[in-house]
C-alpha cells in the first residue's frame, strides 16, 4: 500500500478521533485537540457531563484496565453527537481517554444501536419476569408451608381425638364380645344389641378418621397374598343376621374362574365391600341383596386378575340427582335419608378414593324404588400363599406363650387379659411404659402388646429403649392413630399394628402371624432356583454375589445419610432392593420400601428407627445365605 493512501486514511481517521491524557483530578496533561480544545485550566469532570457521571468508575479502574462505551449520545465541549468512548488507566495517576466521533455514521449505526437497546430492554424485561416468577415461587412455598403447618395441626388433632374416642370404645367392644360369649337366653338379645351398637359407632369413627387420612394421602395400601373366598365370605356373613331379621335374601356367588389367591390390601378391600354391602342392606327392606365376584370380561393380563365385585339390591334406589350427590363427602342422597337412616355420608366417598388409590374403577346403576347395583373393578396381582398360612386353622400358638401387656386403661387391660387367657396364653399386665421396660429387662416374654399412648413413658419411648438395649420381642402396637413414628417399626415382620377399638378376631390373627414369623428364614432361594433352572453353579454364584453386595448396599445408604444427600440416599435405597428381591428377603425389602417412601421427610429419629432393623436383618440374611451357600457347594 502506498504512503499517500496510508496518510489519507490516517488523516481521515484522525479528524474523527481524539486522545486526551488526564490525572486523577481530571486535569488535562496532553491532548491532540482534533475534535475540541481540551480545557487546561479546569477539570474534565466539571466540564464534561459524561465524565462527571463516570468519575467514580474511572477512578476505581485497576492499572492496565479499561472501560468502553459504544455509540453514546452526549455533549463534549459544546460538540454534540454520537461517540465511542474508551478510558484506560495507564498508571496510578494517569488515564487515557480515546474519543471517536460517529455522528456522520449515526444514520447507519442507529438501527444497530436500536437493536442493542431493544435487546437490553428485552433482557431487563426477562429479568423482571424471572424475578416475578421467583417471588411467586417464594409465595407458593410460603403458602405450602402454611398448608403443611395446618395439616400437621389437623393430624395432631385427629390423632388425639382418635385416641380419646377409640380407647373407651375399645372397652365397650371388648366387653360386649366377652358378654356375648356368656350370654343366657334372657340376656342374649340386649348383649347382641350392645355389640352391634358399639360396632356401628366404631364404623362412624373409622369413616371420619379414614376420610381425614385419605384427604391428606396418608393411607397406604399394604400388599400381601390372601385367599379371596374366606375374605369375601367373612364380610358377607357379617350382614346375614341383619338381612335375616328383615327377611331379605342375601346371596354370594364366586365364579369358579376367580383365582384362589391374590395380592392386595385385605383391610381396604374389606372396607370397600363393607361400605357397599352396608348401604345395600340398610336401604333394602324386602327382596334380595346379591353379591357376585367374577373376573371382569374374564381378564387375567400380565399376571393381573381384573376382579369385579357387584352388589345388587332391590332397595329404595336413587334418582340421577341423588347419584350425583352421594360421592360428595358428608352428603347423603337427601335430608330425608339422613333423618331416617343416619350415618356420616362418607361411605361412598371413601369407596371412591380407595378404589382410585388401588388403580381400580367403579360404577353405580340405580332407579328409584327398583334398587341399586354397585360394581367395583380392581386389578390385583396373582398370588401364592405360603403353605403355613394356608394350612393354619388352629389357635394353638407354637412359639408364643408368655405375653406382657402394657396398657394404662384398666378396662382395656382387663379385656385384653381375658382374651389372652381364653386363647391359652400366660399374660402379665403393667400400667405404663416405664414398668414395661423394667419387666422386659428382668423377664423373658414371647410377645409384647404395647399401647402407644401411655403415662410416664409412652410407646415411642419404650420402642426406642427396646431398640437401644436389644429388648425387642415380637410386638403388637395398639393405637387409635397409625402415625408416621409407628409405621417404620411395622415394616418389620415382628412388629404389627392393631388399631383401636381392638376386634378380638383381628388381635388373634395378628398374634398368629407373629407366631408363624418366629424362626421363619429371612431368605428363600426358590426364585433363584427357578431363574437358574436349578443349576447349583449359577445359584451359588448369585448367592456369593449377594453375600458380597448386601453389606455394601447398606454402607452406601449409611454414607448417603451421613452426608445428608437425600437424592443419593433415595438412589442407594432403590438400588439396594433388587439384591434382596433375588433371595426373596421380603421383610428386608419392606423395610427398604418404607425407607424409600420416607426419604423426603426423613429425620434422625425416623432414620434410626429404620436403619437399626435393616442392619440387623441384613446381617441375619447374610448369615443364612452363607449356610445355604455351604450346603450348595457341598452338594455340587
Amino acid at each position: 500500500m502506498s504512503d499517500t493512501i496510508v496518510q489519507e486514511k490516517l488523516a481521515y481517521f484522525h479528524k474523527r478521533s481524539q486522545y486526551v491524557a488526564f490525572d486523577g483530578q481530571g486535569h488535562v496533561q496532553d491532548s491532540c485537540n482534533t475534535l475540541f480544545e481540551a480545557p487546561l485550566s479546569d477539570s474534565l469532570y466539571r466540564q464534561v457531563p459524561f465524565m462527571e457521571a463516570m468519575q467514580e468508575t474511572f477512578q476505581q479502574l485497576a492499572v492496565g484496565n479499561d472501560v468502553g462505551f459504544m455509540c453514546i449520545e452526549t455533549n463534549i465541549m459544546e460538540r454534540r453527537g454520537y461517540f465511542n468512548l474508551q478510558v484506560k488507566r495507564k498508571a496510578e495517576n494517569h488515564w487515557i481517554w480515546f474519543i471517536y466521533d460517529l455522528t456522520e455514521f449515526y444514520s447507519y449505526l442507529q438501527p444497530w444501536q436500536q437493536e442493542r437497546n431493544d435487546q437490553a430492554i428485552e433482557g431487563e424485561h426477562l429479568r423482571i419476569q424471572q424475578k416475578a416468577v421467583a417471588l411467586e415461587k417464594e409465595l407458593l412455598q410460603y403458602r405450602n408451608e402454611e398448608l403443611h403447618r395446618i395439616e400437621q395441626m389437623k393430624t395432631a388433632f385427629f390423632s388425639q381425638v382418635s385416641h380419646e374416642m377409640r380407647t373407651p370404645l375399645n372397652s365397650i367392644v371388648g366387653l360386649a364380645h366377652l358378654l356375648s360369649q356368656q350370654a343366657t337366653s334372657s340376656t342374649q338379645a340386649p348383649t347382641q344389641a350392645l355389640e352391634a351398637t358399639a360396632r356401628h359407632l366404631a364404623t362412624i369413627i373409622d369413616d371420619v378418621l379414614d376420610w381425614s387420612k385419605l384427604e391428606n394421602n396418608t393411607i397406604e395400601i399394604d400388599l400381601a397374598p390372601f385367599l379371596i373366598e374366606p375374605m369375601i365370605r367373612n364380610v358377607v356373613e357379617a350382614f346375614r343376621p341383619a338381612c335375616q331379621e328383615k327377611n331379605v335374601d342375601l346371596t354370594l356367588t364366586i365364579d369358579n374362574k376367580v383365582p384362589a389367591c391374590l395380592v392386595g390390601d385385605t383391610t381396604r378391600i374389606s372396607q370397600i365391600l363393607y361400605n357397599i354391602l352396608g348401604n345395600a342392606t340398610k336401604f333394602t327392606h324386602q327382596g334380595k341383596v346379591k353379591v357376585l365376584v367374577q373376573l371382569a370380561k374374564n381378564k387375567t393380563v400380565d399376571k393381573l386378575a381384573y376382579l369385579q365385585f357387584s352388589v345388587a339390591d332391590t332397595g329404595i334406589g336413587m334418582t340421577e340427582e341423588e347419584q350425583k350427590r352421594i360421592t360428595n363427602p358428608y352428603v347423603q342422597a337427601s335430608a330425608k335419608i339422613h333423618q331416617q337412616y343416619g350415618g356420616t355420608g362418607l361411605g361412598l366417598s371413601i369407596v371412591q378414593k380407595l378404589v382410585k388409590q388401588m388403580d381400580g374403577d367403579w360404577n353405580i346403576v340405580s332407579y328409584p324404588n327398583q334398587g341399586t347395583t354397585v360394581t367395583i373393578e380392581l386389578p390385583l396381582p396373582l398370588g401364592e400363599m405360603p403353605p403355613s398360612e394356608v394350612e393354619h386353622t388352629t389357635t394353638v400358638f407354637q412359639h408364643i406363650q408368655t405375653v406382657l401387656v402394657a396398657e394404662d386403661d384398666l378396662i382395656n387391660q382387663k379385656v385384653v387379659l381375658r382374651l389372652l387367657l381364653q386363647w391359652g396364653l400366660q399374660p402379665t399386665a403393667v400400667d405404663d411404659g416405664k414398668q414395661a421396660v423394667e419387666h422386659l429387662r428382668n423377664n423373658h416374654y414371647d410377645l409384647l402388646i404395647l399401647d402407644y399412648q401411655m403415662p410416664v413413658m409412652d410407646g415411642e419411648e419404650v420402642l426406642a429403649v427396646m431398640q437401644n438395649e436389644k429388648l425387642a420381642p415380637p410386638t403388637i402396637i395398639l393405637s387409635g392413630n397409625a402415625n408416621s413414628q409407628i409405621l417404620p417399626f411395622c415394616a418389620d415382620d415382628l412388629f404389627h399394628l392393631v388399631s383401636k377399638p381392638i376386634l378380638p378376631h383381628l388381635l388373634q390373627e395378628k398374634i398368629s402371624m407373629l407366631d408363624q414369623s418366629i424362626n421363619r428364614p429371612l431368605i428363600d432361594l426358590a426364585y433363584l432356583q427357578q431363574i437358574c433352572d436349578n443349576q447349583p453353579e449359577l445359584i451359588s454364584g448369585l448367592v456369593s454375589t449377594f453375600i458380597q453386595q448386601a453389606p455394601l448396599a447398606i454402607d452406601r445408604i449409611k454414607q448417603a445419610w451421613k452426608q445428608k444427600d437425600l437424592t443419593q440416599l433415595h438412589k442407594s435405597v432403590h438400588k439396594a432392593k433388587p439384591a434382596f428381591q433375588y433371595v426373596k428377603a421380603d421383610s428386608i425389602e419392606r423395610i427398604l420400601e418404607q425407607l424409600e417412601i420416607e426419604t423426603e421427610t426423613l429425620d434422625q429419629k425416623k432414620y434410626a428407627q429404620i436403619i437399626g432393623p435393616l442392619e440387623k436383618k441384613t446381617q441375619q440374611a447374610i448369615a443364612q445365605a452363607k449356610q445355604k451357600l455351604s450346603m450348595l457347594v457341598k452338594n455340587m
